[in-house]
């Protein structure tokens, strides 16, 4: 009987360090856009902030804001996000990059803070190049 209840003790720890082993050393591919594109003149992040309320402003007048799905709806989650990052001391082009969420490996679709929204890398390259040229000099 001690023997048996040993075997399972040994058996179930050695499980349980694969997991963690593979958990701790698992690669994923989360991939982040490359800045270089943008050059350095990024403004500075009180400017940044001036420049989201800015464009947040104009897009609650387009009727569709409300719409799940629409641009102008992604665009506000996609603002809101960059400047909530900011706020809380994100560099600006971080919070550029991953305010909207990296690629998720496994779907080749982008995990975004948008509500009921899933894009196509490239949508999300659109989105993250669009204002990353608002937000630079």
């Amino acid at each position: 009987m001690k023997k048996t209840f040993a075997n399972l003790v040994q058996k179930s720890l050695m499980v349980a360090l694969l997991v963690v082993g593979a958990l701790l050393f698992g690669t994923s591919r989360a991939e982040a856009q490359d800045l270089s594109q943008f050059g350095g003149n990024w403004v500075d992040a009180s400017e940044a902030k001036a420049r989201l309320i800015t464009e947040l402003g104009l897009l609650h007048t387009d009727p569709l804001v409300q719409t799940v799905g629409s641009d102008s709806y992604i665009r506000t989650h996609y603002y809101k996000a960059v400047f909530q990052q900011i706020d809380g001391g994100v560099t600006v082009p971080n919070a550029v990059i991953f305010g909207i969420g990296p690629v998720d490996a496994a779907t080749e679709s982008a995990v975004v803070t948008v509500p009921g929204v899933t894009l196509s890398p490239a949508q999300r390259s659109s989105y993250v190049t669009d204002l990353a040229s608002r937000l630079t000099q």
